[in-house]
Order: structure tokens, then C-alpha cells, then sequence
């Protein structure tokens, strides 16, 4: 048993777990009862991600999935230099680090404009003005579509990884 591998899988699917299932749960929970309950909800978004640094660590979780399969993917594909990256397996999971890739960076970027809206309330709830307040809706806009662009990445990234040993084309 090569125990080296052995961790690393525990690593990449354990970090994969906890950065999916948190982007899941801000995109489908936390998001839709922030806009359902308005000013209350958005002090425990703020809450939740300048002070409990939720994006954060979400993003490490996936940034410590995404090295851990590097290292799969490298230890498989012998250096990149293996027939195996040909294949449907290789093929697979290329394109799911590809896709989860991209999750990862629209993660930060959701991150990002969080922390962002975050600051912008409380200016606003400091000094109120419609410039102002216009930036947040803007800045919700942009949220949004990032999250939705992460939410998709991630999910196809995760569906094509989990079969991935078993394509045939």
C-alpha cells in the first residue's frame, strides 16, 4: 500500500468535501435567506465572512484539494510524461482540475466581492447615499454571477472527477 497516495486522496477528497459543501451552502442557504430577511441576514453574512473568515477558508479547503490532485495527477501521469493523460481517465481528470480551477478563482473572487459589500454597509449604514448605495447593488450583481460561475465549475468539476476512472471514449 503506498501510503503517500493514500494521504493525498484523503487530502483531496476531504478539502474537496468541506470546499464544495460550503460553496453549496452559501449559494443555496445562506444566500437566499440573506435576501429573505434583509437587514438581519446581512449582518450575519458580514459576520460570517470578515469576522469567521468563512470565504477564506473555503478557498484554502479548495486550494488544498487542488494541490493534493496535482500530486495525484502527477504521481499517475509519471511527471506528465505517461500515455496515461491520453486517456479516458487522464482526459477526465485533466478536465476536472481544469474546471475546479476555474471554480477556485471565482471563488476568490465571490470572496472578494463579499468582503467588499461587507464594507460598503457599513459606509452606508455610517453615512447613507444613493452613490453609495448603487456600488452595493452593483457589487451584488457582480457576487452573483461569480457564485453562480463557481457553483457550475465546481459541480461539473466534481461529477466528472467521481467518474473519471470509469469514461470510455
Amino acid at each position: 500500500m503506498n501510503y503517500y497516495l493514500l494521504v493525498l486522496r484523503i487530502f483531496h477528497i476531504g478539502a474537496g468535501v468541506f470546499w464544495v459543501g460550503s460553496t453549496l451552502l452559501l449559494a443555496f442557504v445562506i444566500t437566499p435567506a440573506l435576501k429573505a430577511t434583509g437587514g438581519s441576514g446581512q449582518k450575519f453574512v458580514d459576520y460570517l465572512i470578515t469576522k469567521k473568515r468563512f470565504g477564506t477558508e473555503s478557498a484554502g479547503a479548495g486550494g488544498m484539494a487542488g494541490l493534493a490532485g496535482l500530486l495525484l495527477y502527477w504521481n499517475d501521469s509519471q511527471g506528465l510524461t505517461s500515455p496515461w493523460m491520453g486517456s479516458s481517465a487522464g482526459i477526465g481528470f485533466g478536465v476536472g482540475a481544469v474546471l475546479g480551477l476555474i471554480a477556485f478563482v471565482f471563488g476568490v473572487l465571490t470572496d472578494r466581492k463579499l468582503k467588499a459589500m461587507a464594507g460598503l454597509r457599513e459606509q452606508i449604514e455610517n453615512a447613507p447615499s444613493n452613490e453609495k448605495t448603487m456600488q452595493l447593488q452593483e457589487l451584488e450583481k457582480q457576487q452573483a454571477t461569480y457564485l453562480n460561475i463557481c457553483v457550475i465549475t465546481l459541480i461539473l468539476s466534481l461529477w466528472i472527477m467521481a467518474v473519471a476512472r470509469y469514461l470510455v471514449f
